[in-house]
């Protein structure tokens, strides 16, 4: 019975790394390239998801952008929300840029104001940006002029231009190069005084502020900032890994999305089985010489279930709201929309976890239900 019960448990929870391909072979024509031709014009907001997306053209609306390298050279009349590895805006964006990335770079004009997270940040002595710049992250170098105040919190940071407005900034160490203008106030919080070379000017009050010392307060600051990493992180991390899941079983995906909403009941109550069934068998297998590696193979996939859950949820709920709103969108802006919502959902107190916790078990359930399905679909076309 054992035997029997941990091989049932193995096929249901490996299927989502290959039974997804039968599902995907019916679209492998999806390009990994997105891309808006110079002269296409798309009117109305605009959704793009990809290994490498550029849009060279214009959008009469909002852009939000996911994927590994993100170009955007073309025209944005309305907001730009983009995150990926390598992350450069240079081209025209008539109101405000949210850029999140490894590395992110603004090299073009942007109508109003900047926000930028990352690893490595620029401002390019080539863009133009009229309104405000917030930005969080490793190092920051800000060489074009800035239309208003700025306000950071990074490792490094170096101003090389015009702050036309105040700057409030909480670094490791700041630098204004001998071209950097502060019109407003100077505020920094550092350990180091600032290096500020000679030509660079300050016109309000240069005020240095050291870091709070007592241990209560730097340690909830820590906590705090691990916390924001993580999330950030995990953020980022779940977004490649659904837009990854989508092209390669896009079919597979989308039937597993439609259970958690088809079968809700079903779906909680069998992931509740397998949460509590795995973790037994597991232990029970790793009292055996031989059923240690059935052991180790059995969590390993048991965890990559629990993760993939809230994927698929995302999809499920991005479907939801485009369809409350009778809109139409594609797969990828319908995850996008999803896991940016329970994402931000999983931040209140309480609330926020008791939904992740249904999240897990709902997802699971439409998980193993599907590939259950897709097991004996097999199975009658013995392809298995």
């Amino acid at each position: 019975m054992l035997k029997k019960l941990t091989a049932i448990l193995i096929v249901f929870l490996i299927f989502p790394l290959i039974g997804g391909g039968v599902y995907a072979a019916k679209n492998l024509q999806r390009s990994e390239t997105v891309l808006i031709p110079k002269e296409d014009v798309v009117d109305g907001d605009y959704f793009a998801a990809g290994e490498r997306v550029t849009i060279a053209g214009t959008v009469n609306g909002d852009a939000y952008i996911a994927g590994g390298n993100v170009i955007v050279e073309g025209e944005i009349n309305g907001d730009l929300i983009t995150a990926g590895g390598n992350v450069n805006v240079r081209g025209k964006v008539a109101q405000d840029v949210r850029a999140a990335g490894g590395q992110v770079t603004v090299s073009g004009d942007v109508g109003g104001n900047v926000t930028l997270v990352g690893g490595s940040l620029e401002v390019a002595d080539s863009a133009k940006i009229a309104g405000s710049l917030v930005s969080a992250g490793g190092n920051l170098s800000v060489f074009a002029p800035i239309g208003k105040g700025a306000t950071f919190g990074v490792g490094n940071a170096t101003i090389g231009n015009l702050i036309n407005g105040d700057v409030a900034a909480g670094v490791g160490e700041l630098a204004l190069t001998p071209n950097a203008k502060v019109a407003g106030d100077l505020n920094y919080w550092s350990d180091r005084d600032a290096n500020i070379s000679q030509g660079a000017e300050v016109f309000g009050k240069t005020t240095h502020n050291f870091p709070p010392k007592k241990e209560r307060q730097e340690q909830r600051n820590a906590l705090g900032g691990v916390f924001g990493f993580f999330k950030i992180a995990g953020f980022l991390a779940a977004l490649v890994i659904g837009v990854i899941l989508i092209k390669l079983a896009p079919q597979f995906t989308k039937i597993t999305a439609d259970t958690i909403f088809k079968k809700p009941t079903a779906s909680l109550g069998i992931g509740l089985l397998t949460v509590i069934l795995t973790p037994i068998l597991v232990l029970i297998a790793a009292f055996t010489v031989v059923g240690i590696p059935i052991a180790l193979v059995l969590l390993f996939l048991f965890l990559l279930t629990l993760y993939l859950a809230k994927i698929f949820v995302s999809v499920a709920i991005g479907k939801k709201i485009i369809g409350m709103i009778n809109q139409k969108a594609g797969d990828y802006a319908v995850f996008i929309l999803g896991l940016l919502v329970y994402t931000l959902v999983t931040l209140i107190p309480v609330i926020g976890t008791i939904i992740a916790i249904l999240v897990v078990l709902g997802g699971v359930g439409a998980i193993v239900t599907t590939k259950k399905d897709l097991y004996k679909q097999l199975k009658t076309k013995k392809l298995i």
